[in-house]
């Protein structure tokens, strides 16, 4: 099979294979095609070709996210890098292993008006575990490719894959700098090259350690906090075991993908909004043990730096201090699963350990918040919590993407069941929100579903060009005229309606029904209950082609309904 007769190209896609890459997000460029050729004689990796690099980035992501597997991206050089720049960023924050490959210009040309070229090396330096460069070797002498310069692209190759795939996984950018000339092919068979692997222990405590924290979790109040998480066996199973100590309640977002540790763990905002603040007195936890990602629920980050524990211990690796909640005292660097299985048989051999009512204390309220949510929604007219609502519990969703915005946060209230949740929220933008949940489409076995909000569909649509969503997608957009997270969180909902419309909400944004025509996708619209109730039937009905449900609620009404919502108690 023909080849670049760029040599060093050809090491870098043959150890990006050896390291478990099993897909590549490429664009087209010229710089960039000893790259391309590489990866296009290597089968064992499969391609997707995407022309925007920024919903290249996006979609990668989704799939690394879902194939829990690193993935490449590959582009050109000048600004096509910086189009990484948002995805990568997500991928940092949300501990994603994505490969980031962009071809350079040779470093003598750059400052030097030649065309595509800028500073690439490091431009994404700060949202990256690394940053490598790979020199090129000047026109004419590839067939003098010396032991010295394989040697330095085979270490330094490596120690990108190591640097992605260690501890808290993340982002890497090799910048490669390629010389004339570009197109040429070759029928020199890829050798294999030296693989590099890394053995890590740090799966077990020390005894003394382990007493320790046993003896201070023993006596305490617990409260289990889980941010956003991939779907992971043994974590849940290790989180319902310690989650049966009667001294530990579980708080549990649902893009944590934990799979009921305590019944109504999810129920988060609903219930902290229904508690009195003798309550939250009386309930603050001695001990908070957290891991997973950044939270959606304000409400609990504001609880509990108002009502700060004696201790936070933060559990699993990371690339950076975080102390969300003001009150660390311990940054545990350990797989939670590992942890919280070895703290539940500690603490179950430790005989001062006496029985407590702080779970069922939880239990009682989030019983009660549940029979006032209900109530509520059943008498709320039509609106997105009304809309949510039915799509969450009737929908047979089995792998869900939903977008930053409204969305998510109307997740974190209404219950629902699905394998897997996923949300970018890393750095918890709208960018992307489609792109992702294509990555992740293309990564998963079954049907995906997308549920966005009209701004987030609109702001990425460009994922819907050249026919390329999965055929078994589902998309369902909430079309409430604009950013209607702005009509009701705090910092936005005071300002004039007017200035509010025009500036934040944007409700003059194009039609969500005909940007989807225009790319080929079949669509039905639903402003009631009962088309609402067509729709998702017509949803899970099978297709030759990728199907958008777009529901259209009442912007103002929808604020003060879900505004309402959160003093419900108090009617």
């Amino acid at each position: 099979m023909s080849n670049t007769s760029n040599l060093y190209c050809r090491q870098i896609v043959e150890l990006l294979r050896a390291h478990g890459v099993q897909t590549a997000y490429c664009s087209p460029g010229s710089r960039n095609a000893p790259l391309l050729l590489a990866f296009d004689a290597c089968e064992e990796i499969e391609k997707h070709i995407v022309v925007d690099e920024r919903s290249a980035a996006f979609q990668a992501y989704g799939c690394a996210l879902v194939q829990q597997n690193p993935v490449a991206l590959v582009c050109t050089s000048g600004t096509a890098v910086l189009n990484y720049a948002p995805a990568v960023a997500e991928a940092y924050y949300s501990g994603v292993p994505l490969i980031v490959i962009s071809a350079d210009r040779p470093l003598e040309w750059i400052d030097q008006e030649d065309s595509q070229t800028i500073r690439q090396f490091g431009v994404l330096g700060h949202i990256v575990k690394g940053s490598y460069d790979v020199r090129a070797i000047p026109e004419g002498i590839n067939m003098e490719f010396t032991e010295d310069v394989k040697w330095t692209v085979n270490r330094t190759v490596n120690e990108a894959m190591l640097k992605a795939t260690e501890g808290k996984k993340g982002p890497v950018h090799i910048n490669v700098q390629l010389a004339e000339p570009l197109g040429e092919l070759s029928e020199i068979s890829t050798s294999k090259e030296r693989s590099v692997s890394l053995i890590s222990a740090t799966s077990s405590l020390a005894a003394g350690t382990l007493k320790t924290l046993a003896d201070s979790a023993g006596r305490a109040k617990i409260m289990l906090v889980a941010g956003f998480l991939q779907p992971d066996h043994k974590l849940d199973k290790a989180v319902r075991m310690f989650a049966s100590n009667p001294n530990v309640v579980v708080m549990a977002e649902t893009l944590a993908n934990l799979h009921d540790p305590q019944p109504k763990s999810t129920m988060i905002d609903s219930v902290l909004c229904d508690m009195t603040e003798e309550e939250k007195e009386r309930l603050r936890p001695d001990l908070v043990i957290s891991f997973g990602g950044a939270l959606v629920s304000r409400m609990l980050k504001q609880y509990l730096r108002d009502y700060s524990p004696k201790n936070h211990w933060s559990l699993g690796h990371s690339n950076y201090f975080c102390d969300c909640f003001k009150s660390l005292t311990h940054k545990i660097e350990i797989e939670p699963s590992s942890f919280l299985k070895q703290l539940s048989g500690a603490m179950r051999k430790a005989k001062f350990m006496v029985p407590s009512d702080y779970a069922s204390s939880w239990q009682e309220l989030r019983k009660k918040s549940a029979i006032l949510t209900k109530k509520y929604i059943e008498s709320a007219p039509w609106s997105d919590i009304k809309a949510l609502d039915y799509i969450f519990s009737k929908s047979k969703i089995d792998n869900l993407f939903v977008s930053n915005g409204t969305v998510v946060r109307y997740s974190q209230l209404l219950p629902h069941n699905c394998h897997a949740e996923y949300c970018n929220r890393g750095v918890s933008g709208i960018d992307g929100s489609t792109s992702t949940a294509v990555g992740g489409a293309w990564a998963y076995n079954g049907k995906t579903w997308l549920i966005s909000g009209d701004m987030s569909w609109l702001y990425d649509s460009g994922a819907s060009a050249l026919n390329w969503l999965p055929y078994d997608m589902r998309m369902i957009v909430v079309d409430n005229s604009g950013g209607g997270i702005f009509r009701f969180i705090k910092s936005t909902s005071k300002i004039p309606e007017e200035i509010q419309r025009r500036y934040f909400c944007v409700e003059d944004l194009p039609e969500v029904a005909n940007i989807a025509e225009a790319y080929g996708i079949d669509i039905m619209e639903a402003d009631n209950m009962e088309l609402l109730m067509s729709g998702i039937e017509w949803l899970e009905a099978d297709s030759d082609f990728p199907r958008l449900l777009i529901v259209k609620t009442p912007p103002e009404e929808s604020s003060r309904i879900l505004t309402e919502y959160f003093i419900k108690n108090k009617f």
